[in-house]
């Protein structure tokens, strides 16, 4: 899209600064933001916020390598991570937070928000089920190991599938904040 998605505008802010006020508002912490190649300028944008920095600093490196990246600075006693990709940042904190909610009661399961009968994203995962995360396997991988582990959550927000894979899903997006 010519720029870093992350510093892209929505309304008065970037696109990560969304994703970051709905995630301070929940119980999920601590946050750990990872950035890629050339992630220094999303680094200083989002500089205000109480959140660690990882690196996944390989330019061909993929989810998988970026969670593997942020778990490394989890603390030992962290039992659950929401995956939340910044582009999905209109995923509001109370779905988060139902999430979190999710995970305290069946903290083994593979935890997926729905809306309308479909479902998308974030996705919280146990911390021991991404031990499963491989160079090989990547994390849809893990979702479709053993549906029985994975739990859905009705949550009233279209937020979960609105993504900005592409100029036009980032200009809708536009439209609906503004």
């Amino acid at each position: 899209m010519g720029t870093s998605k992350q510093l892209l505008p929505l309304a008065d802010k970037p696109v990560i600064h969304h994703s970051l006020y709905a995630l301070l508002a929940t119980q999920a912490h601590p946050i750990v933001v990872v950035l890629g190649p050339g992630g220094e300028s999303v680094q200083e944008a989002i500089a205000p916020f109480s959140v660690t920095i990882a690196w996944n600093r390989d330019p061909e490196g993929d989810m998988a390598g970026s969670v593997r990246a942020g778990l490394a600075l989890l603390p030992p006693d962290c039992t659950g991570v929401l995956i939340h990709l910044v582009d999905h940042p209109l995923v509001s904190s109370a779905t988060m937070q139902a999430l979190c909610a999710a995970h305290q009661a069946t903290p083994q399961s593979i935890i997926i928000p729905t809306c309308n009968g479909r479902q998308g994203h974030p996705t919280l995962f146990p911390r021991t089920i991404l031990d499963e995360l491989t160079p090989s396997a990547i994390l849809r991988d893990i979702v479709r190991k053993d549906p029985a582990r994975v739990q859905r959550v009705p949550v009233e927000d279209e937020g979960i599938f609105l993504d900005m894979d592409t100029p036009a899903d980032y200009e809708a997006l536009r439209q609906r904040v503004s």
